[in-house]
């Protein structure tokens, strides 16, 4: 073999050893740069209360405590944890699930909600090997902000820990069941969701009891710190025990025993057990009514009345209303008065009530950190024996606003009712004038008309002729008004009583036929029962047909006018067809106003006031029915009324009987010799 061929053969081998040994070294450190304990991701830096990391990609290794649907079977969000904290994974609704005690490896982006570390939309893989449940966590206790001490659960969110407390409340609420504990002198809220696998219910445990809880420490708090509102989400029923006695209180049983044997320490014992214990109740009852002190919504604030109204103490929304601390100081530490905040008199005479009194109230316009004023409703009570008061200052500005805008509202309906009782009086005056003053001397001027016709030479019968017919046409007009007048003013009752509709409306269209044989026109009257019994008002029905039957006649100058009456089981209906002017498209929505008429002023073709079909449309609301129109200019008109059998009894137009929709009538032109028209699909 070549010698050039032995070396390049023994020049690959040591090239591919050589990768593969470079690779062996380079894999343990791309592992380790690859992964991320949990507890680094909380590190917050700067301060912000919101971990520096948000918005990272990052891996992470660890147990599962809690798989998915455990504690929500809507939600799949799941909580694991490594060696040194732990963290929640918000996974989609669809995604695996992942079961407790299973190791995994999750790659995602780290995310921050209502004050817990999460990583979101991960990537979740299982890492083989046996399930393995996580031990809790015993919680240390620590001091907190606020002066007293309790639970770790700030340092050991998103981890499954065990915590102990005394019962204060147990209660349910939408979407779960929920008990607050007192842990030291911290409220932790135990909460367990309806929609599980497997319901929590909290056994046998009642108020009062003291309690040993397994679960994962989480919170709930949307604001900065993000120390506010702690959690434990047990996983199983069996999660919430008894433990019989607190620490303190085994602390406090054996001090009792070992003073059974030493009477002289006994008493001492139990005089320092009963202040420690009232000091604890009161501790943690001052504890309880900060955070509802913190948590109102309005301004209140602790005046002292012995330094001259001086804010001693001011919740969250009275520090952000006036620009003050939660000792009641200005941001250059001037402590702040109510004389400051208010009018110095109002202030004085207010806190002089309340010191008086021990309670005061009023309303006053209180500076805010802009310079304006704004009106609050102030309730002052004292505190506690001494001169200490709490208020309570709620803004009225809106209140103020309705209040002015509603006795603005009362006065112009008084003012408007005032109008409106002295416009009915003007026209109820109107009206007996105008049928007192102008109604008589119209009778006597058609009465003497009358004598005149018969009493002038037979050359002068035309002007009597044109009295009578100016006379009579005037009384009709001035008839209109005041029936129209009437029905607006909702004074024409309609009183309803049994009556033969036929027979009324061939007397209606009787006394109309010799104006029809004057003009040169046909009538005729066509029903499709000889007798119907109804019960309507005979005035208001005959006055409806007499308007519309007169209508038709005025407005046709040949041809002929037909009047039919067709009936159903539930309602009749009147139909007066013409083959007169007809009525354009554009005024057929304008047809039924008062005073309107299509030709207007000193051209018009035809007289009248316009008045008949308003009032013919208001009967027939009044009894009940309703009314309609086709036309076509130059070819006719076809007037429909349909009216129930019974008449409304309160005559209530709002209120008519039930009237089928009436079918639009074919193309209107001149009326056959023997016509058969439907009404409403019945027959005629």
């Amino acid at each position: 073999m070549p010698a050039s061929v032995i070396r390049f053969a023994l020049l690959a081998c040591f090239c591919v050893a050589g990768q593969a040994a470079f690779a062996q070294a380079r894999a343990p450190q791309a592992a380790e740069r690859s992964l991320d304990a949990i507890r680094s991701l909380r590190v917050d830096g700067d301060g912000d209360s919101v971990p520096d990391r948000v918005g990272d990609a990052v891996t992470v290794a660890g147990r599962v405590t809690v798989g998915s649907g455990l504690l929500r079977s809507n939600l799949n969000e799941v909580y694991i944890q490594d060696g040194t904290a732990g963290v929640r994974l918000a996974l989609p609704q669809d995604g695996d699930r992942v079961l407790t005690g299973d190791s995994v490896r999750v790659s995602g982006t780290v995310g921050f909600r209502d004050g817990m570390l999460e990583i979101v939309d991960p990537q979740v893989r299982s890492i083989p090997g046996p399930t393995r449940t996580v031990e809790p966590t015993h919680l240390d206790w620590v001091e907190n902000p606020r002066g007293g001490e309790g639970p770790d659960i700030e340092g050991h969110e998103g981890e499954l820990v065990l915590v102990e407390g005394r019962v204060l409340q147990m209660d349910d609420q939408q979407g779960g069941r929920f008990m607050l504990i007192l842990s030291g002198t911290d409220l932790v809220q135990i909460y367990a969701y309806t929609l599980r696998p497997s319901p929590v219910t909290f056994g046998a445990i009642q108020v009062g009891d003291y309690v040993r809880v397994r679960g994962v420490a989480a919170q709930y708090d949307t604001a900065p710190p993000y120390t506010g509102s702690y959690v434990v989400y047990p996983l199983v029923d069996g999660d919430i025990k008894k433990a019989g006695l607190s620490p303190t209180e085994y602390r406090y049983g054996v001090i009792g025993a070992m003073g059974l044997l030493l009477l002289a320490i006994l008493w001492a014992s139990l005089l320092r057990r009963q202040v420690r214990r009232r000091s604890e109740a009161l501790h943690a009852s001052e504890v309880r009514y900060g955070h509802l002190f913190n948590a109102a919504a309005d301004p209140v604030v602790v005046l002292d009345v012995e330094r001259g109204g001086e804010v001693v103490e001011a919740n969250r929304s009275a520090q952000r209303a006036f620009g003050i601390d939660v000792n009641g100081d200005r941001a250059d530490g001037r402590p702040v008065r109510l004389s400051e905040l208010a009018d110095e008199d109002e202030a004085s005479a207010h806190l002089a009530e309340a010191d008086q009194k021990g309670a005061a109230s009023g309303v006053m316009e209180l500076s805010r950190p802009d310079g304006s004023r704004v009106p609050y409703e102030i309730v002052t009570r004292r505190l506690r024996e001494g001169r200490t008061f709490v208020s309570v200052a709620r803004n009225v500005t809106e209140r103020r606003a309705y209040e002015h805008g509603l006795l603005t509202a009362i006065s112009a309906a008084e003012g408007a009712r005032e109008q409106a009782e002295e416009a009915a009086r003007l026209k109820t005056s109107i009206l007996a004038n105008m049928s007192h003053e102008i109604r008589t001397p119209l009778t006597a001027i058609l009465g003497f008309a009358d004598i005149l016709r018969e009493e002038v030479p037979e050359d002068l019968y035309e002007y009597a002729d044109t009295i009578r017919t100016g006379g009579q046409r005037l009384l009709d007009t001035l008839n209109d008004i005041l029936d129209f007048a009437r029905l607006d003013a909702e004074r024409a009752g309609i009183v309803p009583e049994p009556i033969d509709v036929a027979a009324l409306v061939r007397d209606s269209v009787s006394l109309l036929a010799p104006l029809a044989q004057q003009k040169g026109i046909g009538l005729h009257l066509q029903s499709s029962s000889a007798a119907v019994p109804a019960v309507h008002s005979a005035s208001s029905l005959s006055r409806v047909v007499t308007n519309l039957v007169g209508n038709a006649i005025k407005f046709t100058e040949r041809g002929e006018v037909r009047v039919t009456l067709h009936v159903a089981p539930e309602f009749f209906a009147i139909r007066v067809q013409d083959t007169g002017v007809g009525i354009s498209e554009e005024f057929l929505p304008e047809l039924f106003e008062a005073f309107k008429q299509e030709s207007d002023g000193h051209g018009r073709d035809f007289e009248g006031t316009g008045l008949g079909l308003a009032i013919t449309k208001r009967l027939t609301d009044l009894m009940g029915g309703d009314i309609r129109v086709w036309s076509r200019k130059g070819e006719g008109t076809l007037f429909e009324v349909a009216l129930p059998m019974q008449a409304p009894i309160d005559n209530a137009p709002d209120e008519p009987g039930p009237i089928p929709q009436i079918p639009a009538p074919p193309a209107l032109g001149p009326p056959a010799v023997s016509p058969s028209v439907p009404a409403f699909g019945v027959p005629a």
